[in-house]
């Protein structure tokens, strides 16, 4: 064993990654779906827990369904932060509504009581976000919902605890000073190297349409946890409404020719407040990037990384500049287990192995995995498919 195992879950179009160091310490990257947590989180944090290890963090990297179902899955059963059920939890990092954009002025001047017609809105549009979201109607009630911010302040979470202000994000813009204020969290040390402020006014002005949009110019927001929610769900349509995805399949054998080939669309405004860490144990260095644009964070890069994880499932769009800027010895590409398996895209997997990347893994097969593995010789790589335990 080295200094890490990485457990690369399946999540089907999500995240979900946990870290478990040779201390004991674990640290856990996003959850993807409710599904995710029940069959693969839930069993593995058990069996770490019965090795006797903890979590010092768990780190969602933004709101996407993908991502936060499972987590909140994980924080409903686990309870009380100081008594869990699942596994010890000691600190979480999430930028949500009310620790993060609640604070903005758009925001802080339309906070009080709502009329009794207001609220009667905000539970019918609640429980219609939660139809369109959830896809079925059956035990669907606004009462019931529960965001995941609710979820760490009623059950005692530390919530981004190690800044100031309550926000994740980076401040500085040159890499001395980004190094200057790691986070140092159990044995690894934590380098924030996305959003910025700049992301996170975009997803306020983005959140503040929104609200126009469902409630009117005169909008009131109560501090209350149906806020919450009512944050994650419009956050997540307006996700599904930014989507404009097209499969090209892979065929052509030399990988040059996949140069230039995607269809995708860039990243919308709530995968570019990604939160993106680098995370050092000992003498390994890794970078988790969530669903985030490289181009916002590509100059702060390291040349050469263990382990890096890249964005948003493979998309090219957002890998460019990471690829064009950094490597490392072992690249993870979480796929794509459902909605026709998108995921990689060929242009991304050509620029990864051009540039020098030598071992890739995908947490599924994936579309291109006859023909990359006709390719291993002859481009000197190797790719691995569904390995669900990952030495480094």
């Amino acid at each position: 064993m080295g200094n890490c195992t990485i457990h690369f879950l399946p999540a089907m179009a999500g995240d979900c990654f946990v870290l478990e160091f040779v201390n004991k310490e674990c640290i856990i990257i996003d959850c993807g779906f409710k599904s995710t947590y029940t069959e693969y989180l839930r069993p593995l944090l058990i069996e770490l827990r019965d090795k006797g290890c903890w979590v010092t963090l768990l780190l969602i990297t933004h709101i996407d369904q993908d991502h936060i179902e499972g987590a909140i899955s994980l924080l409903e059963e686990n309870g009380q932060a100081n008594n869990p059920n699942v596994i010890p939890i000691y600190n979480v990092w999430f930028n949500g509504f009310f620790n993060t954009l609640l604070k903005r002025s758009e925001f802080t001047q339309r906070i009080g009581d709502l009329s009794e017609k207001q609220k009667q809105i905000k539970e019918n549009i609640l429980y219609d976000l939660l139809l369109q979201v959830k896809g079925e109607s059956q035990e669907i009630s606004a009462k019931h919902s529960i965001s995941f911010e609710e979820l760490c302040l009623k059950n005692g979470y530390c919530l981004n605890a190690q800044f100031l202000d309550g926000i994740v994000r980076r401040i500085d813009r040159n890499r001395s000073s980004i190094l200057s204020r790691s986070i140092q969290i159990g044995a690894c040390k934590l380098v924030v190297l996305s959003p910025t402020e700049k992301e996170l006014d975009k997803l306020a002005d983005t959140l503040n349409l929104e609200m126009i949009r469902n409630f009117g110019v005169d909008y009131a927001i109560s501090e209350d946890s149906h806020f919450m929610k009512l944050f994650e769900l419009l956050m997540e349509l307006e996700t599904e409404r930014s989507k404009r995805e097209e499969f090209i399949s892979a065929t052509n054998e030399n990988l040059e020719n996949w140069l230039g080939t995607s269809s995708m669309a860039p990243m919308n405004v709530i995968n570019r407040t990604s939160i993106v860490v680098e995370i050092q144990y000992k003498d390994l260095k890794m970078l988790f990037t969530g669903d985030s644009d490289s181009a916002l964070w590509y100059e702060y890069l390291e040349e050469k990384y263990q382990v890096i994880k890249l964005s948003h499932h493979g998309t090219a769009y957002p890998n460019r500049e990471l690829l064009n800027h950094s490597r490392a010895n072992v690249l993870l590409i979480s796929t794509n287990g459902g909605r026709g398996k998108r995921y990689p895209e060929k242009e991304t997997l050509a620029q990864a192995i051009l540039a020098g990347n030598k071992v890739l893994y995908c947490n599924y097969d994936i579309p291109q995995q006859d023909i990359l593995e006709k390719l291993q010789k002859k481009y000197g790589y190797k790719i691995v498919y569904a390995q669900r335990k990952i030495e480094v």
